[in-house]
């Protein structure tokens, strides 16, 4: 059976933030984590308490991934260690599915709990590094992908766009919430992370895209260095 592969080079042309890689946001509880690798997300409950838990989306029984009574557990991919009204939960060998919201809890007493809201992003790039730092990425035609963009500065406007950036840009927001157009979505996450995504992909979105800020901003001019692409089975290297 052929596949075909669609190669996505994103290319990002501010300074970017250091510090945690997997924390986005401490503010708003939202982590991010690389597809295939570990996260490790900060659980803080006002109360002491005897049962920790972990599940995702409801309270059913059926969605608790992990709990226990002790100082630490593991179940699967999950796992919890607990110190001091803090527990950690790591999730390992991340994939899409893992993205979505999730609810740490201690049982306080036979009628009350605490929880913490808690929301994960796998992504399938991280654009971090010098200026000019840029990832590659092999995804299949049809697939989604997703990737976090980082800023050092502050801005009003994020922006996603191809190439040059010279024509339409494909998506932008001016607020903190999720905005969508078409295939492609933008959002902004407070400490300065945008997480940009294309849905069913095909061979024409191949090539490079950028994440912006402030459009308007004189010393935001588009800047772009030669560079290739290189496809599955070591083919002779194509510029995009």
């Amino acid at each position: 059976m052929k596949v075909c592969h669609t190669l996505i080079c994103f290319f990002l042309f501010f300074s970017l933030q250091d510090g945690n890689p997997g924390l986005v946001s401490a503010q708003v509880s939202v982590y991010s984590g690389i597809e295939g690798e570990n996260v490790t997300v900060e659980c803080s409950i006002a109360s002491y308490g005897t049962r920790k838990f972990f599940y995702k989306k409801t309270c059913e029984q059926k969605d608790i991934l992990i709990e226990t009574s002790g100082a630490s557990a593991q179940r699967g991919r999950y796992s919890i260690d607990y110190d001091d009204r803090h527990f950690f939960v790591t999730i390992t060998q991340l994939t899409k599915s893992d993205s979505g919201k999730y609810w740490c809890g201690v049982d306080t007493s036979s009628s009350s709990t605490s929880y913490t809201f808690i929301e994960i992003i796998v992504v399938d790039a991280k654009l971090d590094g010098d200026p000019s730092a840029e990832k590659t990425i092999d995804a299949r035609t049809g697939g989604n992908i997703v990737v976090e963009c980082s800023f050092t500065r502050s801005g009003t406007e994020r922006y996603f766009c191809k190439e040059e950036c010279e024509r339409d840009i494909l998506v932008e927001t001016t607020s903190d919430t999720y905005t969508k157009k078409d295939r492609y979505s933008i959002r902004h996450v407070k400490g300065g992370f945008v997480f940009v995504s294309i849905k069913q992909l095909t061979q024409s979105d191949s090539g490079w895209y950028r994440c912006g800020l402030d459009r308007t901003d004189s010393s935001n001019s588009s800047f772009r260095k030669k560079s290739t692409c290189f496809f599955p089975g070591h083919r002779p290297k194509q510029e995009c």
